[in-house]
């Protein structure tokens, strides 16, 4: 659970966070970095999830 909410808070905090990789004023290019790194600590979060979990929403 402590992972979870860390990992929650990070995508929120980059999110709201007013320094961006790729400012978002370049339109695309801006957005996407964005999703990309949500993407990448969502896929963190799976990984660090326990086994049964994985198994139950077969995410293996």
């Amino acid at each position: 659970m402590h992972k979870k909410a860390i990992g929650i808070l990070f995508i929120i905090a980059y999110a709201f966070f007013p320094f961006d990789l790729i400012p978002d004023f370049l339109s695309l290019f801006g957005i996407v970095d964005d999703v990309v790194i949500a993407t990448f600590v969502l896929e963190r979060m799976i990984k660090m999830s326990p086994q049964f979990l994985k198994d139950k929403y077969k995410l293996n």
